[in-house]
């Protein structure tokens, strides 16, 4: 039994309704809180160094759907995690490839041009309808994780991604369960997810709940993949860029220009929190409606590009002290059971702990 598991035995059922522990590893927090959002509360786990927001509820298909909507009809361009993938010399270059979070397909039709057989899930319905006809990808299905499991073989695919996924899971252990599950022994997952290391000045606004319930550090990370059975192939931050360098001068730089062009704050992911579906689709549509509003985001863009020519200067400097990018990659293999009895055994008490 891996380490992270063997932290799991001691919990019982209900236990982190009645105590604060780590959603990871299980340990009881005793310190207090480094912030506050709402009704949750985010603490730091001492033994393997997750941070975390508790209490939280994971929010459902339909409150993606009215948060994000907009980015649910667009072709986004690939994402850091994608492009580290995809270039990474140890990744598997062919391959039945499950992205699990797919969004509007950007990655499933990269994947697919390079030769890999793909399939994809997505809460969001409009995303995937979205993939299906900008992009002709078929095999893709509005559905969560454990939906998919059950429709499925175990062990079907021989790589599993999530990029941007992982830090909205209120039971990653539970996720990351799910995900190996899909795997063949000795298969992949290659992975993202905002780096809790990176250069940030000011409020990342979403990276609160109930956006982003947790967050990830390179060593929280690898010692989450590694007690789960997982051997960690490469992991690593992005490098700081000129864009993101520009948009913490911009950060550092804020005289609330924008907000007074707009007549109001924009609100956040987090605003959104304890308003019923129906509102958060109204209150986006009219602020999409909004010209001063429009106005606002533009004069903020325009600030961020007029700073990327001092922030190309200050670059090496930057990286030079040691500020890393937004993102932090990763990518690892499940590690072969010893034995057949032993592969026969594991897939029977995966598929026990589904019942």
């Amino acid at each position: 039994m891996t380490g992270v598991g063997a932290a799991r035995v001691s919990r019982i059922p209900g236990a982190q309704e009645r105590s604060c522990c780590c959603p990871v590893c299980g340990t009881a927090v005793q310190a207090e809180p480094l912030e506050h959002s709402n009704d949750s509360s985010l603490y730091a786990c001492s033994s393997c160094d997750l941070h975390f927001w508790y209490p939280v509820e994971t929010p459902g298909a339909e409150w993606y759907e009215a948060a994000y909507q907009g980015r649910d009809s667009t072709a986004m361009p690939l994402e850091p995690g994608h492009l580290f993938f995809l270039n990474d010399e140890r990744a598997p270059k062919k391959g039945r490839l499950l992205d699990v979070g797919c969004g509007t397909g950007n990655f499933l039709a990269a994947a697919r041009d390079r030769g890999f057989e793909v399939t994809g899930i997505e809460q969001d319905r409009n995303a995937v309808q979205f993939a299906k006809d900008h992009y002709g990808l078929m095999n893709i299905a509005a559905e969560l994780p454990e939906d998919h499991l059950r429709l499925n073989n175990i062990g079907r695919y021989d790589i599993v991604t999530f990029f941007e996924v992982l830090e909205h899971q209120k039971d990653p252990q539970a996720f990351l369960e799910t995900a190996r599950s899909f795997l063949v022994p000795n298969g992949y997952i290659g992975l993202s997810v905002p780096n809790r290391n990176r250069w940030q000045i000011g409020m990342d606004t979403l990276d609160y709940p109930p956006n982003h319930l947790t967050r990830w550090s390179p060593r929280a990370l690898q010692s989450f993949l590694e007690h789960n059975g997982f051997e960690v192939i490469s992991i690593r931050p992005q490098r700081l860029t000129v864009w993101r360098a520009a948009q913490m001068l911009s950060a550092l730089t804020r005289i609330g220009a924008a907000s007074y062009v707009a007549h109001e704050k924009t609100p956040t992911i987090a605003d959104f929190a304890s308003l019923p579906i129906d509102e958060v689709r109204l209150k986006n549509d009219r602020l999409k409606r909004d010209k001063r509003q429009r106005l606002a985001a533009s004069l903020a863009a325009w600030k961020v590009r007029f700073l990327t020519l001092p922030a190309f200067f200050l670059l090496p400097f930057l990286r030079l002290r040691g500020f890393v990018g937004l993102y932090l990659y990763c990518l690892a293999r499940r590690k072969r059971p010893a034995s057949e009895s032993d592969i026969n055994a594991e897939s029977f008490a995966e598929a026990k702990g589904r019942l």
